[in-house]
């Protein structure tokens, strides 16, 4: 193995690491904020679905490999290692820089910003791919937070219509038996009637066994959420690895080990480091209930798990943040503007900072020798 493949695999487990310290929380923080466990719990839930999501990419995001391995460079470009392990770098630094702020950042950004950057002073600005970049990329960045927040905001007025009953956390399949109606003395109204069944909201006492309550669904929908980040963001630090693995002239097939190397690292960011950006989407943006966080969770889920099979890279941090600003539109606005605005900001941060960084590692690799 070379020193530059050696240098790679430490930059992807690093940027994995990054990733899964400062996205954990988009996929648990309802489960915490709306008090239905601990940050502990919720961690291990959500480093457990994180990690099947991110081995199952291997095998249901290829799509995204694609995207983010050879579409964003135009096709005279001749791509270095230098410039592959400095795009990692940038990116890896600005997620690793934000995570310690507790700033809820996209590590899809980030790549993105990082690889423009590098690549432009690689390769000449005519280098990059611009038109992939809006159409495949930067469309579906925009469009999906607010996608998220809308839909989360329309399902819980929705869910409010349905069940007006505010404690309401449990779906009950009810029986209704009506008495038949009768012609003149030809049936015995004592026999009754066929019964009726139907879908009603509760209040969930004791052991529930007709009925399925939110808690429970609460944290089925943290897992799918946990799941489609995987599944969203493991294939594009992959194909950032893969790229770079190729371009320092190992031709074994690096694929899954890929994958195993991105998901190692994610696993254990999330599980030794994810508490901070945790804390500060579960408290610090909006009081939240578990009716609202299970919403809220099933809208993220619904956006990035598709769309990570489709190749369309989603941020897993502006869906998840716009569901939870979903949620503060449903209380009527009722959210820690101060908390909104350093998040906004650091999501237009993003973009430049990890093109600053990724540039400033590429010089310095380049004066070191590495070609």
């Amino acid at each position: 193995m070379t020193l530059a493949l050696i240098l790679v695999f430490a930059l992807g487990i690093a940027i994995a690491y990054a990733n899964g310290a400062n996205d954990v929380s988009k996929g648990i923080a309802t489960l915490v904020g709306s008090g239905v466990t601990s940050y502990r719990r919720a961690l291990a839930w959500g480093t457990l679905w994180t990690g099947v999501g991110g081995i199952a990419g291997a095998f249901l995001a290829r799509a995204m490999v694609q995207t983010f391995g050879k579409g964003l460079l135009t096709p005279g470009a001749q791509a270095t290692v230098t410039a592959a392990v400095a795009t990692i770098a940038g990116a890896a630094l600005w997620v690793g820089l934000a995570t310690r702020k507790g700033l809820p950042v996209s590590t899809t950004h980030a790549i993105i910003g990082s690889i423009a950057g590098v690549a432009s002073v690689a390769y000449g600005f005519a280098g990059v791919n611009w038109g992939a970049f809006g159409g495949k990329i930067v469309l579906p960045l925009l469009l999906s937070p607010l996608a998220s927040l809308l839909l989360t905001s329309l399902v819980l007025r929705l869910w409010k219509a349905f069940a007006p009953d505010p404690a309401a956390d449990c779906v009950c399949l009810e029986m209704v038996r009506r008495a038949p109606a009768l012609a003149a003395g030809t049936m015995d109204a004592s026999l009754g009637g066929l019964p009726n069944f139907h879908l009603a909201t509760c209040v969930a006492h004791g052991n529930t066994q007709t009925g399925v309550t939110l808690n429970r669904l609460h944290w089925l929908t943290s897992g799918a959420a946990s799941f489609s980040r995987g599944l969203n963001d493991a294939p594009k630090m992959a194909a950032l690895m893969l790229g770079a693995a190729a371009l320092s002239g190992t031709a074994l097939n690096l694929s899954f080990a890929s994958f195993l190397a991105i998901t190692a690292g994610m696993l254990a960011g999330s599980w030794l480091a994810g508490q901070r950006v945790t804390g500060v989407l579960a408290t610090q943006v909006t009081p939240m209930d578990h009716h609202e966080g299970f919403v809220a969770n099933l809208v993220t889920a619904a956006l990035v798990g598709p769309g990570a099979a489709l190749g369309l890279p989603m941020s897993t941090t502006h869906v998840s943040s716009g569901a939870i600003l979903g949620v503060a539109a449903g209380r009527g606005g009722e959210a820690n503007r101060k908390t909104i605005r350093e998040m906004l900001a650091a999501w237009v941060v993003t973009l430049p900072a990890a093109a600053l960084l990724g540039v400033a590692a590429f010089v310095t690799l380049r004066s070191l020798g590495l070609r």
